[in-house]
């Protein structure tokens, strides 16, 4: 097959996946990207990021975006383009939405029978908001990405009359990887969604190198211990457009 009929039977697929495709979105998001781990002086930092979709009938569909955070483990400046398939629940109608709403108010209230009254409004108020979804979408996937920052800078994390405990976080690779797994709920007025939108991630090329370095009499000689940081967990926020 030649270079111009690939092309042409590329832009043929692509027209009928565009064509089948009952919902589309385009939106932004930002949020918090977070390391799961209890190491001293691993921060967070915000998170950026453009994202569309396209979703059928059925309700599988897939997503992709262009991803800036600041910092990952101290290391500055990461970018990634995530894509995943995706599988979005049916739309519920106002009412179901409504009743929905209600219940979990009354289910935030009956749980929480403690604390003053201003304790109960926030509970009751809540369980209402949070119940208030269109759909909900499930998705998974990968992230390929760049690590444009250097290694860490060390510093001091204790230090004792005869020991010092230093700490950095090296880059060991500038390449990245992920696996990526979250949820999204939607709330739709009108053709915009406002999304929360928590994500758990899983490095693959072991980027991020936690360097735990103790030195001193007490310990009788220098040990280095090197730990690769792999599980992360991003919480954002964000707004879409929907159209058909």
């Amino acid at each position: 097959m030649s270079i111009k009929s690939l092309i042409v039977a590329i832009s043929a697929g692509l027209l009928c996946f565009n064509a089948l495709a009952q919902t589309r979105d385009i939106g932004i998001q930002a949020g918090i990207y977070l390391p799961m781990t209890q190491k001293t002086g691993i921060g967070s930092d915000i998170t950026f990021g453009v994202g569309y979709g396209q979703f059928f009938h059925s309700g599988l569909g897939f997503r992709t975006g262009l991803q800036y955070t600041a910092s990952i483990a101290d290391i500055d400046d990461v970018f990634g383009v995530p894509v995943a398939f995706a599988y979005r629940t049916r739309s519920r109608s106002a009412e179901e939405r409504f009743r929905s709403g209600a219940a979990g108010a009354i289910d935030a209230t009956a749980y929480g029978t403690y604390g003053d009254g201003n304790d109960a409004s926030r509970r009751l108020l809540g369980g209402f908001l949070l119940n208030l979804f269109r759909d909900v979408e499930f998705f998974a996937g990968v992230t390929p990405g760049y690590v444009a920052g250097s290694s860490g800078s060390p510093f001091i994390s204790s230090r004792g009359s005869q020991y010092r405990e230093d700490i950095r976080v090296e880059k060991k690779y500038a390449f990245s990887m992920t696996l990526d797994a979250g949820v999204s709920l939607n709330y739709s007025i009108w053709r915009f969604d406002l999304k929360f939108t928590p994500t758990i991630h899983y490095n693959l090329t072991d980027n991020y190198i936690y360097h735990s370095t103790i030195s001193g009499t007490s310990v009788g000689t220098t040990v280095d211990q090197a730990t690769p940081l792999r599980w992360f967990v991003s919480l954002n926020a964000g707004i879409a457009f929907r159209w058909k």
